[in-house]
């Protein structure tokens, strides 16, 4: 009984001997790993506010590409457009071939990223085709680098980090 006492006292003055300003090493800032060479610049969106049977709303995206390209490579952008609720959604997606740089005659430029821009439609419908209602609508954008797989078509080589967003789409 005393024993354990004493190694419950020991181990409390330990305890309260430490110093409060150090921290665990839990709470250090450890970088989780590299970002991805892909990286969405810019994601525009016009007109705002978005009226419903005008004009479709036109998202604008800029993509750096990485500094060396595979052949054949695709860059596949997706985007998706959800109610605040999640009940109605819509994927708008793009995939094009992306010239490498022997293709493109860029070997003194290898320092500056090339830029991509992606143009994507929105009707105003959901996954239904039915139209949506009016109210704040989120979207999130993401770039993915494909090359070509052997069997089973292409396969993805890089993704970019999504980038976010709101809009409010309206009726007049």
């Amino acid at each position: 009984m005393i024993r354990t006492v004493a190694v419950g006292l020991s181990i409390s003055v330990a305890l309260l001997a430490t110093p409060l300003d150090a921290p665990s090493h839990a709470a250090t800032d450890k970088p989780r790993g590299k970002f991805p060479d892909l990286k969405i610049v810019s994601v525009e969106a016009t007109p705002l506010p978005f009226f419903l049977n005008e004009h479709p709303l036109t998202l604008t995206i800029t993509v750096a590409l990485p500094k060396s390209l595979p052949g054949g490579a695709l860059l596949d952008v997706t985007t998706l457009i959800t109610s605040p609720s999640k009940t109605s959604f819509r994927l708008l997606t793009n995939r094009q071939a992306v010239a490498t740089d022997a293709a493109a005659g860029t070997d003194g430029a290898k320092s500056i990223p090339r830029l991509v821009q992606v143009m994507q439609t929105w009707d105003g419908t959901d996954h239904t085709k039915h139209v949506v209602a009016d109210g704040m609508y989120d979207y999130q954008v993401q770039a993915k680098l494909m090359v070509p797989g052997k069997k089973n078509g292409p396969l993805m080589r890089e993704a970019s980090l999504k980038k976010r967003g709101k809009f409010e789409v309206r009726t007049r």
